[in-house]
């Protein structure tokens, strides 16, 4: 446990009512989506317990500040920060959550997603920008809705032939090839055939969402 851990576990525990219902706390990796004063970024959470986490995120946090980490297949935790280092955060929860029941959530193995057979979809950012689609040998101009690291949403300039497997070529991304999930007259859903990595997303969301 590094020195951020230890100060995570300190503000966890030292005086807190919460502390005494789940002393426990999980070590994870999930990756979410960070909600801060209107600006959306990705992060890790690197434990967690009932009354709080600890995660890590280029966006600029400071203590005090309210968030919410959205996770992969929908939990939303509310809290606020208590403490910040290195692009680490310690996270105050509003309310005590269970904390077995978000694992379960978001990694797909609570009873309502295994009676679905549903995947957890990826945390999805609001980001609108120009974009074009390869498809058949033919480039067309299309506009990024919102973006995931496993997939977008793309507003279409006209009726397209979509192919099978298309290129969806991002400014400030590398191509990523995709394949069609849905599609209507004016949009579609794309997935991409390799996740764009964690880093690469981060770096292009702290580009193109206005800097805080």
């Amino acid at each position: 446990m590094d020195a951020a851990e230890h100060q995570f576990e300190a503000s966890n525990t030292s005086g807190d009512a919460w502390a005494q219902r789940a002393p426990r706390t999980v070590t994870t990796l999930m990756v979410g989506k960070l909600s801060c004063d209107g600006g959306e970024q990705l992060c890790r959470v690197r434990n967690i317990s009932a009354s709080g986490m600890m995660i890590e995120t280029p966006f600029p946090l400071r203590d005090g500040d309210r968030i919410t980490v959205e996770l992969r297949g929908g939990p939303a935790l509310e809290g606020s920060i208590v403490w910040t280092s290195d692009g680490r955060a310690g996270v105050h929860f509003t309310a005590p959550i269970d904390v077995e029941d978000v694992l379960a959530t978001a990694k797909g193995s609570s009873p309502s997603a295994r009676l679905r057979r549903a995947v957890p979809r990826a945390p999805r950012f609001l980001v609108t920008g120009p974009a074009r689609l390869v498809c058949n040998g033919v480039s067309s101009a299309v506009q990024i809705e919102n973006i995931s690291q496993s997939g977008a949403r793309i507003r279409l300039p006209g009726q397209l032939d979509l192919d099978r497997v298309m290129t969806l070529v991002i400014p400030g991304l590398k191509p990523h090839s995709c394949t069609v999930r849905w599609s209507d007259a004016e949009t579609a859903g794309v997935a991409f055939i390799d996740m764009i990595p964690y880093g690469e997303l981060a770096a292009w969301l702290s580009e193109v969402q206005p800097a805080r």
